[in-house]
């Protein structure tokens, strides 16, 4: 297909990434597929790795698009303005590379801006992950401003956020609104010859900034809700990608770019302005980053740890969540789970004789140790609910059932943690290895990050040492739990288990433990019963 020109266009599509780029190719093919043309579709090709520049030069020529490829670690931002002298259409779409479209979306942009004169417009922003139904991301944004010209405040707000766009439809209707978003935002190609897009805010409130510079201008910010995109705000990460989010999101740059906000349109920098941007800066990047924000980059996290580091009680892991600076709302997620832990393992014990509290606890603690966020440490406290769980009279389905529900029921946080987990427990540690780690999700790499966690608490308790066991990680399977912990930057995790692996020492036979499996003490007090269920095909 070939690249339709400014002259045949009214509109062109520049489309840039947001903070990953897993999603580029399904985003464009969502635009190709659902757009009618003519239109102009530039994709901004800055620092994408390898395999999708190769996935854009072989599929540019059939998508009719046009390839921007930019050497220099650009924002977003920065990016748009980079573009600016290269379109020539009367309108200009900014699009991210992590949304879906609907039919008729571009159309109706154009129409209310025709229609209303407006400088920019914006369509009903949903958010999902593509599967399940999405609910309202944004319809419009509104702001409230008070103080006074040289000190003013403003209160931000997404209109209809998370309602069901189905329940409201009777209040989705063309109007102005106050800003619009970068998701997707039409605008009149004059205006960004008069610089509403500022290189300066690049990494939050750029999109109010634009709102802002158009109303100076005398131009209105419209929301058209006949036009509707999904942001795949749900869709999983991948582990290579982490890098580039960490970056794109730091606290650095979004206090930079509310200096430069606040000094342009004199805005007080306080809570009553910027809470909501600042809460939303942490949120959004503890709900993808494995590792605590506070405490990545930790020296320790590079550093081996020690046998005597090992906690294995609730009081010992509370304490090294404390000594770690763990929140009182993080201490009581991990005290919870602990306490669940309990009942589910309750007279169970490892091979080795311990209580399997302790090794759940100890599995926890070496997360705690390298600085994993809190719901990972609890999924390491329970990463065995399934596979150990208490016996029912009716049978292992029913066992899962209670289990499930106990973990807050399917779909949970808690529950798809403690569920990955299971499903490669009982496929075995092959499955680990056979993974294509090149391409693993951050939810497959926390999972991989309790599997090892997991197996230093047995090296490190010495469980392995004292039954003899074998069924630990071989070479092949640790491959990528070395990646998994060079990128979130615990390589230390990885030595430690490494070396362990390869400095078991021998025990005199007498001393061995005669168990070779987790176990519970049965009703006539002497035998051993073991606790391992066979739940596959038996989840819920």
């Amino acid at each position: 297909m070939k690249p339709v020109t400014d002259i045949e266009a009214r509109v062109t599509i520049v489309m840039t990434a947001r903070e990953r780029h897993s999603l580029a190719e399904h985003a464009i093919e969502s635009v190709v597929a659902e757009t009618r043309r003519p239109y102009r579709f530039i994709y901004v090709d800055i620092d994408s790795p390898p395999w999708l520049r190769e996935i854009l030069a072989a599929r540019a020529p059939s998508w009719g698009l046009e390839i921007a490829r930019i050497d220099e670690p650009l924002w977003p931002q920065q990016a748009r303005v980079r573009m600016t002298e290269t379109i020539r259409t009367e309108y200009t779409v900014f699009i991210d590379n992590d949304v879906e479209v609907e039919r008729g979306w571009l159309e109706s942009l154009v129409a209310c801006a025709d229609a209303t004169g407006a400088g920019i417009v914006g369509p009903l922003y949903l958010a999902g992950d593509g599967v399940q139904p999405a609910r309202i991301h944004m319809a419009g944004g509104r702001l409230q401003e008070s103080g006074s010209p040289d000190a003013r405040v403003l209160d931000e707000a997404h209109v209809l956020v998370n309602e069901d766009p189905a329940r409201v439809a009777e209040q989705l209707s063309r109007k102005p609104c106050d800003f619009v978003e970068y998701h997707c935002m039409l605008m009149r190609t004059e205006l960004l010859r008069a610089n509403v897009v500022d290189p300066d805010i690049r990494c939050v409130h750029e999109h109010i900034d634009s709102s802002f510079s158009a109303r100076r201008l005398g131009y209105a910010t419209y929301l058209e809700p006949s036009a509707r995109i999904t942001y795949l705000a749900h869709r999983d990460y991948l582990l290579d990608e982490l890098h580039f989010f960490r970056n794109r999101w730091t606290q650095a740059e979004a206090d930079a770019s509310i200096a430069a906000f606040c000094r342009k349109w004199n805005v007080i920098d306080d809570a009553r302005s910027f809470a909501g941007v600042r809460r939303f800066l942490v949120d959004h990047v503890s709900q993808v980053d494995p590792i605590r924000s506070a405490l990545r980059h930790h020296p320790e996290h590079e550093s081996e740890m020690a046998a005597c580091e090992l906690r294995q009680t609730r009081s010992e892991l509370l304490d090294l969540a404390r000594e770690r600076g763990y929140t009182r709302n993080e201490l009581a997620t991990i005290a919870n789970a602990y306490h669940l832990a309990h009942i589910l393992v309750d007279g169970g014990y490892r091979p080795c004789g311990r209580p399997f509290i302790n090794h759940l606890a100890g599995t926890a603690g070496v997360l705690v140790r390298y600085g994993f966020r809190c719901e990972i440490v609890a999924a390491g406290l329970l990463h065995s609910a399934y596979t150990h769980c208490p016996p029912h009279a009716a049978g292992v389905r029913e066992a899962a059932k209670a289990v499930c529900a106990a973990l807050g029921g399917r779909g949970s946080p808690l529950e798809r943690r403690v569920r990955r987990y299971t499903l490669r427990e009982t496929a075995g540690a092959s499955a680990v290895a056979a993974a294509d780690w090149s391409t693993l999700s951050i939810p497959e790499a926390e999972t991989l990050a309790v599997v090892a966690a997991n197996e230093l608490d047995m090296h490190l308790s010495g469980e392995i040492r004292y039954t003899g066991r074998t069924d630990v990680l071989d070479a092949s399977a640790m491959e990528p739990i070395a990646h998994v912990c060079d990128v979130l930057g615990v390589s230390g995790l990885y030595q430690t288990l490494r070396r362990e692996q390869a400095q078991v020492a021998s025990v005199p036979r007498e001393f061995m433990a005669t168990m070779r499996v987790s176990y519970r003490i049965g009703q006539d007090r002497r035998s051993a019963v073991p606790m391992a269920s066979n739940v596959n095909g038996a989840l819920p």
